[in-house]
């Protein structure tokens, strides 16, 4: 297991989202599970396509999420403040990252690997199953914005075409 996370990085893990509805004494099993990396500003934090199996989660700072489109340009798809997390489409499907994640400016980050995982679900089931069950919940909030987008830019596409979707 990691060495406990200082009191103020668990402050704030305690704030992010996704640990709303832990309980102290279940955040407090689920940290011992956790390490903490700090990151300068403009330092990548994952390669798009690069192969990382971790959960993260946003302490102190910001980072900004961005996608190759073609050749060179690259797209911003989100900018996380503390509380947001990234990582879990390679943790759970264990395929290279979709987007390259950089610290905007200088930022900690609490980070479970996957081994971590593989042993908090050994050590507590129930912990285990919380967290999968709050990872769920925001992958289908972040699924739905993301058909939003999709819905917004195929209107824009038939807008600027002429097409009536009527």
């Amino acid at each position: 297991m990691a060495t406990p996370i200082p009191r103020a990085d668990f402050l704030l893990l305690a704030q992010a989202p996704l640990f709303e509805g832990f309980t102290e004494a279940e955040l407090s099993r689920f940290a011992a599970y956790v390490h903490v990396q700090t990151y300068a500003a403009d330092q990548v934090i994952i390669w798009e396509g690069s192969t990382h199996r971790s959960l993260r989660v946003v302490l102190r700072g910001t980072t900004v999420v961005t996608k190759m489109v073609k050749g060179e340009v690259e797209s911003v798809l989100a900018r996380m403040s503390p509380g947001g997390q990234f990582g879990e489409l390679s943790l759970i499907d264990n395929r290279p990252a979709a987007g390259t994640v950089m610290a905007e400016t200088a930022c900690a980050v609490a980070e479970v690997p996957w081994e971590h995982l593989q042993r908090l679900q050994s050590d507590d089931p129930a912990l285990f199953g919380k967290l999968a069950w709050a990872m769920l919940q925001d992958l289908t909030q972040k699924l739905r914005a993301t058909n939003r987008k999709v819905q917004e830019t195929i209107e824009w596409g038939m807008s600027a075409l002429g097409v009536d979707a009527g």
